[in-house]
């Protein structure tokens, strides 16, 4: 009879600890999805401040580059130019 009065003592010790212990991992478990939306937030509004920081950036770039062509252009047109009037002066 001593044994089993034993057993049935730790059987409810461990129950109650199985409990406390389901009830901490129900409240890390939500405590770990509320930092996860958190983050999510964040990380949302990063990537939201990197679009309206890269997208003048890119504008910009496509502008420059654009100047740069365009100079290019100007310059072949102008070496053409000088070319021919070259060989109207040796003609």
């Amino acid at each position: 009879m001593d044994i089993q009065t034993v057993l049935v003592f730790i059987l409810a010790v461990l129950t109650i600890n199985l409990i406390i212990v389901g009830v901490y991992i129900i409240l890390v478990l939500r405590e770990f999805r509320e930092t996860v939306r958190k983050a999510n937030y964040v990380l949302d509004n990063v990537n939201g401040f990197t679009d309206a920081i890269v997208n003048p950036i890119t504008t910009i770039a496509g502008i420059i580059s654009g100047v740069t062509e365009s100079v290019k252009a100007v310059k072949q047109i102008s070496s053409l130019m000088e070319k021919e009037e070259d060989k109207k002066k040796d003609e």
